[in-house]
């Protein structure tokens, strides 16, 4: 079962992956995954991945598509 979160107007869809996480970052109006979209394969925390996602988006992604 796949989760969908919005940030920022982008779309973050999370599921599981092996004993892991996954999170796919789709721009706004984007039908293709983001490369940078984190993943982990190991078991990990679901917050953590979740808030890696969004640090990516407020790191880069804002700043090289807001020009």
């Amino acid at each position: 079962m796949v989760e969908i979160i919005e940030y920022r107007g982008y779309r973050l869809e999370v599921g599981r992956v092996g004993k892991g996480w996954r999170v796919s970052i789709y721009l706004p109006g984007s039908t293709c995954v983001l490369p940078d979209s984190p993943t982990n394969l190991e078991k990990s925390n679901r917050d953590e991945i979740v808030a890696e996602a969004k640090r990516i988006i407020d790191g880069g992604i804002t700043s090289r598509t807001s020009v």
